[in-house]
């Protein structure tokens, strides 16, 4: 829900009547002193004790007690409308060694104020009353916003919760700020305890990261700051690999920096910034600090199969970070990833163009074609995309043909076969394939008569001895 749909609730006017205040906290204030678009708004209620609150916005809508313990309550409008999060003023009392180790006290008679004193940064650390919109700023958190400055609200910000250093990030990348010196030396001390964070929460940052209109910003504080090297160590480990090859990069790692922004918002791609092309552009190189070498006789450095372990390293980093907690799609990412050095020929018969999309899919082709504009953007010659835009038309007059590009697309099925005298068996996938390979080099070919002709002739050539279903 955003801040005009809430300010238009008549639960505004009840808390009121109960001599309670409501505020709009977090990210929704940040973004409405922006003048961006609408955020999901996190509500602050004071002055209302909790068990007659639960009671009050019962009559408003349904309430679940998600976060009690917090108090925190998820409130449903009676409209059906996105659920709100509300709560209680409450502060952190620390009862033991770990950042972890803290008791919530919440209290309805708590300044607001105090509330705001343990949020991560001053940016975060706003409310605005409603429906009045009076602004509570207690840290400077406007000014600092105005300012492009990224600053915490106290010293032990990063100890009690180290996923704010992600957060930090993803917020300077995403905003455009710079990270005030003070708060710079802390996320530098305290980079690793972003080793205590669950990788669940660790990839939420990371997606956010890559929305940001240029995430390189990011990626390369997470460097600076000696972050990167716990969050994903391969990429950290492309720092220094020099690929001469490339433009004017001196490593990997800012060749890759290239790639994924132009993957989130170069204007000749598809899918700019879809998840699953960029995480195949941040991971798609990061093999070649494993297949780095230099072959003498060429006088040169070589990354042979990097695209093969660099799917393998991705495989295992997705997984450790439970990508698939975020709706990623796993497969599509690896096999862009494997397949991004594809080789590129604008000459492509439509029989070939055929074969390329039946190898990579329908549904996965474009991506990968984007990726590969991605990393040329990211190579010598940034604008010579000229055969990969050819490609990409083939493929697309192809794609609208629907020609078949499976067994499931052919005019006859492994039923109609076993009808014809083959026996069930290895047999009949064979013939299927002779099917799609013939069907591939010439789609009117696949109508069913014409297949059934197909399939007598082999039939009869194997009882002769001179056919071979196997072959290719």
């Amino acid at each position: 829900m955003q801040l005009i749909d809430l300010e238009r609730l008549p639960l505004i006017d009840a808390v009121h009547a109960e001599g309670g205040e409501l505020y709009a906290v977090g990210g929704a204030v940040r973004d409405y002193l922006l003048h961006q678009p609408g955020h999901d708004v996190d509500v602050l209620i004071t002055k209302i004790p909790f068990a007659r609150l639960k009671k009050m916005l019962g009559e408003f809508g349904r309430v679940h007690l998600v976060g009690q313990s917090f108090g925190i309550i998820k409130f449903i409008p009676v409209d059906e409308s996105k659920p709100i999060d509300i709560a209680l003023p409450r502060t952190e009392k620390s009862t033991g060694a770990g950042h972890r180790d803290f008791e919530i006290i919440f209290d309805e008679s708590l300044p607001v104020e105090i509330d705001l004193s343990r949020r991560d940064f001053t940016i975060n650390a706003m409310a605005l009353r409603l429906p009045d919109r009076i602004l509570v700023d207690p840290f400077g958190g406007q000014d600092d916003l105005s300012s492009g400055r990224l600053k915490m609200v106290f010293s032990q910000a990063f100890e009690e919760d180290p996923l704010r250093l992600l957060r930090g990030i993803q917020f300077c990348a995403r905003l455009g700020l710079s990270i005030e010196d003070r708060t710079y030396q802390s996320m530098a001390r305290q980079a690793s305890l972003i080793n205590t964070v669950s990788p669940e929460r660790i990839i939420i940052e990371l997606s956010k990261l890559l929305s940001a209109p240029f995430p390189s910003r990011g990626f390369r504080l997470m460097h600076k700051l000696g972050i990167l090297t716990f969050v994903l160590p391969e990429l950290e480990a492309l720092v220094g690999v020099e690929q001469p090859a490339k433009r004017y990069h001196s490593d990997a790692f800012e060749h890759t920096m290239e790639v994924v922004d132009a993957a989130r918002s170069f204007e000749g791609l598809l899918y700019p910034g879809s998840p699953e092309l960029m995480w195949a552009a941040l991971l798609h190189d990061i093999g070649k600090a494993k297949t780095k070498r230099i072959n003498k006789k060429l006088n040169r450095i070589t990354f042979y199969g990097h695209q093969r372990v660099s799917a393998k390293l991705a495989a295992a980093r997705l997984a450790f970070l439970q990508a698939t907690t975020i709706g990623l799609d796993l497969e599509t990412v690896l096999v862009l990833i494997e397949q991004h050095m594809f080789q590129l020929r604008h000459n492509f018969s439509e029989k070939a163009v055929r074969r390329f999309i039946r190898l990579i899919s329908p549904d996965r082709i474009l991506k990968l074609l984007d990726l590969r504009i991605a990393d040329k953007r990211g190579g010598r010659n940034p604008d010579r995309l000229y055969q990969t835009f050819q490609l990409r038309e083939k493929i697309q007059v192809e794609l609208s043909k629907k020609p078949p590009l499976g067994v499931k697309d052919l005019a006859i099925n492994g039923y109609d076969i076993i009808e014809m005298g083959v026996s069930e068996g290895p047999m009949i996938g064979v013939i299927l394939k002779r099917l799609l390979d013939l069907v591939l080099d010439d789609p009117l070919q696949n109508q069913s008569e014409i297949l059934r002709r197909k399939i007598l002739g082999w039939i009869e050539g194997l009882r002769r001895g001179s056919e071979s279903l196997d072959r290719q």
